[in-house]
Formats: C-alpha cells, structure tokens, sequence
C-alpha cells in the first residue's frame, strides 16, 4: 500500500488500514471523528468516497503515526488544518522531484538527439 497523501485514502485502503491497526469499525471510525454507521457505508462503497477532513485525520492518525485528539470540532478543526498543510507540502514536493526528472529526462534525450544528428 503507498499511501503519499490523504488523497490515497480511499474506502478500500481505509479498510485495509483499519484492519492492519486490528480495530473494529466502531473503534477505528470513531478515532477520525466519524462513526461506525458512516464508516460502514464507506467500506462498502455505498458512499461516493471518504470527506477529506477524514480522510486527512485517518492519514495523519494511522499513516503519519500523529497522536490526535478529534474529541471536539474544534481539536478535531485543528489537526484537519494541519493536516491540509502537511498534505499541501508533500504534493509540492512530489510535483518538484516529479519536474526534476522530467527536465533530466528531457536532456538525456537532447543528447541522443544531437549524437543521432
């Protein structure tokens, strides 16, 4: 399972994720601030898709090993926040190391290039 940034977080992968931890749904949705009815609907893929302020706590609680504590909105909007901004980071890098190779790749090219030529 590679899972770069919340938005890798799908129904299945959290299913996965749940069942690693050896959490029952009860547990492991209530520890994101959902519940075990809204988590079921997730696993079976009878909701369009996880909302990405869980999906944000489920990165940040069982992929990024960040102890949060979701027992009010407020806690809950706080680690949802900083979640985004980790999340937003990491897409930035990925897109820089992603253009690094490109333009690497675009010069190897050039070169075949100009010894073919």
């Amino acid at each position: 399972m590679d899972i770069r940034t919340e938005s890798d977080i799908t129904p299945d992968v959290a299913k996965q994720i749940r069942s690693q931890s050896g959490l029952t749904q009860k547990q492991f949705w209530e520890s994101v601030g959902s519940n075990q009815g809204s988590g079921h609907w997730f696993e079976a893929g009878k909701r369009k898709g996880i909302p990405k302020p869980i999906r944000i706590l489920i990165f940040l609680k069982y992929v990024a090993n960040v102890d949060i504590d979701v027992t009010t909105p407020e806690s809950a909007q706080v680690a949802v926040k900083i979640g985004r901004e980790v999340a937003a980071r990491i897409e930035a890098q990925r897109a820089e190391d992603e253009a690094k190779q490109a333009q690497q790749r675009a010069r190897e090219l050039a070169e075949k290039v100009r010894q073919v030529a």
